[in-house]
């Protein structure tokens, strides 16, 4: 007997599910999701990762985080059903959470994956209602494999007999993935630019659907080209499931307009920083995050940039330093406290190995100093490489 079946199956009394994966975006398009369906006052779960303090945040309930009393109890039900059998601390938390699920009343789950697809801990539920896979790039290489097209096989493992899926533009590789696995399960495929396209205009963002009919929105208060594309995967979902849910168009402009998603292009402030200095902070830390950053670094040439940049070990850092290092006007690299990171010695020599200059701090405090004493011109300071020195820079903010 599995341990959701000594658990009773929570994951078969889950209210109607979206499915999403892919290696970039996945948060934003759940976070989209999740601002049109409270928008029109749905009852919304979501299920998303990684969280930046606590392992909480990662559990939604019905517009609120799981509180710390419930969450621990669930766990400790999920520990006891377990048995001692080995279980990870990734399995723990979906299984807590497909409880937790299970037992509050929602009208929809927005479900991310944790890695993978596949053999992903989530894709243990039979029948959501749609799924939806973000772009696909090469990361966490060491487990799915070393090629886009492997990438994606996983990826798309989240697929079901008969459930559409809307699926972001992909590398030619790993949409031929993507086709095979859909073909196999009769599964209608939803394509960005073949079936559905979208596409800024001005201050607008233009959707068009595989009905034919143009939709303007606002544009998406999360910024970067790339969240423009995440939008248009989350407006297909809807498109998908609108038989099911009822959307206003003018429910749908307010949450366009008040979507968030912490630590992805995230205007911040710190205290002992002029209000004329700007503090961005985005967790992108592979090749096609890095690319989706230079776009919108590049755009940013009204002022002195400067980068502050760390990352864990178990990343390729020199991909992602090559797509931003030489956009800005200096990078700091700092280490991660209490994660195994690269040294910033090493980060260094890779920005400075491209013509890039480079300084080393011993960490994210000394970065952020060095910066506002050794440049008199407000400018625009960018911390990024990782969520984990995202929730280390949330650290330093609450305790300012």
């Amino acid at each position: 007997m599995t341990l959701l079946e000594r658990l009773g199956n929570p994951q078969q009394q889950l209210p109607p599910t979206i499915h999403v994966a892919g290696t970039n975006g996945k948060g934003s398009t759940v976070a989209f999701l999740r601002a049109f369906f409270e928008s029109v006052g749905y009852k919304v779960h979501s299920f998303t990762s990684p969280h930046f303090f606590n392992a909480r945040e990662t559990v939604n309930l019905a517009g609120n985080e799981i509180d710390e009393d419930t969450y621990c109890a669930l766990l400790q039900e999920v520990v006891d059903a377990n048995a001692g059998a080995p279980l990870t601390v990734f399995e723990a938390m979906t299984a807590a959470a497909f409880l937790a699920f299970s037992r509050t009343k929602g009208h929809v789950l927005l479900l991310e994956t944790g890695m993978g697809g596949l053999g992903d801990t989530t894709n243990v539920i039979e029948a959501p209602i749609a799924c939806a896979i973000t772009p696909i790039s090469l990361d966490h290489k060491e487990f799915l494999g070393e090629s886009v097209a492997e990438i994606a096989r996983h990826k798309a493992g989240i697929l079901k007999k008969g459930v559409p899926v809307v699926i972001a533009k992909q590398e030619d590789e790993a949409y031929h993935a993507i086709r095979e696995r859909a073909k196999q399960l009769n599964v209608l495929m939803y394509r960005e630019r073949r079936e559905w396209f979208i596409k800024k205009a001005g201050e607008r963002i233009i959707f068009e659907g595989w009905q034919g009919v143009d939709r303007a929105w606002p544009r998406p208060a999360l910024i970067g080209s790339h969240q423009v594309q995440n939008a248009g995967v989350a407006l297909a979902c809807l498109e998908l499931v609108k038989d099911r849910f009822n959307f206003p168009d003018e429910a749908l402009n307010n949450a366009m307009r008040s979507v968030h998603w912490p630590g992805r292009l995230e205007r911040a402030a710190l205290p002992s920083f002029d209000p004329k200095w700007e503090i961005w902070l985005d967790g992108a830390h592979n090749q096609a995050a890095g690319q989706a950053l230079r776009r919108q670094l590049k755009k940013w040439d009204d002022r002195p940039l400067y980068l502050v940049l760390g990352m864990l070990k178990r990343k390729d850092s020199k991909p992602f330093i090559r797509e931003i290092a030489d956009v800005v006007d200096h990078v700091y690299t700092v280490p991660i406290p209490n994660q195994p990171c690269k040294k910033p010695e090493k980060l260094a020599h890779s920005v400075m190995s491209i013509g890039a200059t480079a300084t080393v701090c011993e960490d994210l405090p000394l970065a952020l100093d060095l910066i506002k004493r050794k440049h008199t011109k407000t400018g625009r300071i960018v911390i990024c490489g990782s969520l984990s020195l995202v929730a280390n820079f949330y650290e330093l903010q609450s305790r300012a």
